[in-house]
């Protein structure tokens, strides 16, 4: 049977108003319902060939988890934060695991060897909308994403930030964010140098300049590899000993110039990152995953059941 006659169903605990759920599950299947595959999303499990688990809480994971494990069906778990302990246990027991970034399978390589990584994509709602306007001699300027990042945020003590979360400045809704992003004429993206923060995919910068405004960030691995693709000036990465207020000032009086064309970086993103592409490789990783494990994988299984009690004290399960 092709690939593409395939029953997959996605699992996932949380809706498409957390962005890792709306990126890498409902976009994803949407895209492969319009190319004519056999999708679903947290139903029809029983008859699936392939399910794919979308990291969220774990306790709301592990009942359907555990119980298609042992089955014949493809177990892929898709995770795109650092994630300990009980998740590591999810991550050993699946047949693929997809990442987001390649510091994240290099810190999984040890739990499970056959892991894939995949990109987001710029999470806008309209990919025509018109670029937006900015002033930097001048900026106002923004910030949005989550709660746990808006501490990060708080930690950095940048001058003069608004931001857009759940109960912030702005109030963040999915209708609105991306018009309210270009309201400002500079978003920073201050992230922290430890695990989780190297472990951060590119999501917040990608549709920060997606959608024609200027980011300054943090000097992440992630995001220093989008700059580095899209030819983005490296005077707007900020390192880790480096005052963001101070580079801040600098943009503001010019002696930091900016000198980007949003219109090429645009099309490069939608070459590379935009739906289609995110989901042909999507399916690149995944089909070659199955057909290249389909014919060991019980054995893989039988493996790791045996050892599953010796390693069930190191996840805390």
């Amino acid at each position: 049977m092709k690939f593409q006659n395939k029953k997959i169903a996605f699992y996932t605990a949380t809706d498409k108003n957390t962005g890792s759920t709306r990126i890498r599950v409902y976009d994803i299947a949407d895209e492969l319902i319009k190319r004519g595959y056999n999708v679903s999303i947290n139903e029809n499990l029983k008859e699936a060939d392939i399910i794919v688990f979308q990291k969220s809480i774990y306790n709301c994971l592990k009942k359907k988890f555990f119980r298609f494990m042992r089955s014949d069906k493809f177990i892929v778990f898709d995770i795109d934060d650092l994630y300990t302990d009980k998740h590591l246990y999810l991550i050993f027991n699946s047949d693929f695991v997809i990442t987001s970034c390649q510091y994240m399978k290099e810190q999984y390589l040890k739990y499970n060897n056959n892991i894939g990584v995949l990109g987001c994509t710029p999470d806008v709602i309209d990919e025509d909308m018109p670029l937006g306007q900015y002033n930097l001699s001048n900026p106002k300027i923004g910030w949005f994403g989550t709660l746990t990042n808006y501490e990060i945020l708080k930690s950095k003590n940048i001058n003069g930030v608004t931001a857009i979360t759940k109960g912030g400045d702005i109030e963040w809704s999915l209708d609105t964010v991306d018009k309210n992003i270009q309201k400002f004429d500079l978003i920073v993206l201050p992230q922290l140098k430890n695990p989780a923060g190297l472990a951060k995919d590119n999501c917040r910068m990608l549709k920060t300049l997606y959608l024609g405004i200027p980011a300054l960030v943090s000097d992440i691995p992630e995001y220093v590899r989008l700059a580095e693709f899209l030819d983005y000036p490296k005077d707007f990465i900020v390192k880790d000993n480096e005052d963001w207020n101070e580079k801040i000032e600098k943009i503001k009086s010019g002696e930091i110039k900016f000198d980007f064309d949003f219109v090429e970086c645009r099309k490069k993103i939608k070459e590379t990152y935009g739906r289609e592409a995110i989901v042909n490789q999507w399916i690149n990783i995944v089909s070659n995953a199955y057909k290249s494990g389909n014919i060991v994988r019980h054995i893989i299984k039988l493996i790791r059941f045996y050892f599953a009690k010796r390693v069930k004290k190191i996840f805390k399960n």
